[in-house]
């Protein structure tokens, strides 16, 4: 085999590029030594957007023409299939559970809210559509919940059952570009946004504070420019799950810098619920939360954190009084974590 003088590096260390000043430059080294020739040889990884390459030894020769390559133009689904699927009478297990939580008329209001879909011919599961300010539908996420604990079902394999809209339709062609869940909720009136991770957190919690809009990410990977760029000079207070917090506070901080206004509670992170609890689940462990019996009496005089404080002494008026918690009272403390945390 031939051994050559210079080869590029093998390894994944990358560079900037000369030409583009991307970090996608792989340098030339000496064979022998397995040192780095000067920063002007080596090629750029773009090949299509900078197409610089120069080999040593030799007089630059630029052989990649740059061409753009225009994206492919997006997809949309059609309203008239939205509303299908939101009124249509077919069982939904998602919605189901919404009415375990509040009463119909609260989750009437969250259905048409959010448009939350029913796919006919696959009982029981869930359409969330992705629809923009322009009311453009991006995108149908199709996902099934046990219908008494709200919680994803999963199959034999123990993975979520989901699909989506494009996939049932067999839309071979569709070409997929997402947005926020709850986007065409936004107009000139808002002044706050609450950003969640899962469309079913958005939803749930529109009914628990509605005096925020809520969003939904879809994922963790949503929390990027792509998708809040919509929402970009509003005034954004993310939530993300038990253990994802300081992912988000680290894009926050990125995307703050590009002149987005993002803060991002860590009331979630500094509690002791299990990773991947989201801001929902916690308001439903409230709401079924039972109170401790009338006789039971704590041993010594407690430390509270504020927020704590607020809960125990709601439960210990209310024994006093021998009734049960109202909904409001149940959240006094969560409400006002969130009104105290430097986020709300």
């Amino acid at each position: 085999m031939k051994q050559y003088k210079y080869t590029l590096d093998k390894s994944s260390k990358k560079f900037l590029c000369p030409k583009c000043n991307k970090k996608t430059f792989v340098k030339f080294i000496e064979t022998e030594t397995n040192i780095y020739l000067s920063d002007e040889f080596g090629r750029c990884d773009r090949e299509s957007n900078c197409g610089y390459y120069r080999k040593p030894e030799t007089e630059f020769q630029n052989t990649y023409e740059v061409v753009n390559v225009p994206k492919s133009k997006p997809s949309f689904h059609n309203l008239e299939l939205v509303e299908k699927t939101v009124l249509g009478s077919y069982q939904n297990n998602f919605i189901e559970f919404l009415k375990t939580l509040f009463n119909p008329d609260e989750v009437e209001k969250a259905i048409q809210k959010y448009l939350i879909g029913t796919w006919k011919s696959w009982k029981g599961t869930t359409v969330f559509w992705q629809i923009d300010q322009l009311e453009k539908v991006h995108h149908g996420k199709v996902m099934m919940y046990e219908q008494i604990t709200g919680k994803r079902a999963k199959n034999k394999d123990g993975n979520g059952i989901f699909s989506t809209v494009r996939s049932l339709l067999k839309l071979e062609d569709f070409v997929l570009n997402q947005c926020l869940f709850g986007l065409h909720l936004i107009d000139e009136n808002t002044k706050e946004v609450a950003l969640v991770e899962a469309e079913k957190t958005a939803i749930i919690m529109s009914v628990f504070k509605p005096e925020y809009v809520w969003l939904s990410t879809g994922s963790k990977s949503g929390f990027k420019y792509e998708f809040l760029k919509p929402i970009k000079k509003f005034k954004i207070v993310a939530f993300p799950d038990k253990s994802e917090y300081f992912d988000w506070s680290d894009k926050a901080i990125e995307l703050n810098g590009f002149g987005f206004k993002i803060s991002v509670s860590d009331w979630l992170e500094n509690t002791d619920y299990p990773n991947g609890t989201d801001l929902a689940d916690v308001y439903i462990n409230e709401l079924k939360k039972q109170v401790p019996s009338i006789d039971w009496q704590p041993m010594g005089e407690p430390e509270f954190s504020k927020g704590s404080l607020e809960v125990y002494k709601i439960v210990q008026e209310r024994k006093a009084k021998k009734t049960e918690l109202t909904k409001e009272e149940s959240y006094k403390a969560i409400q006002y974590f969130i009104e105290n945390n430097g986020t709300f």
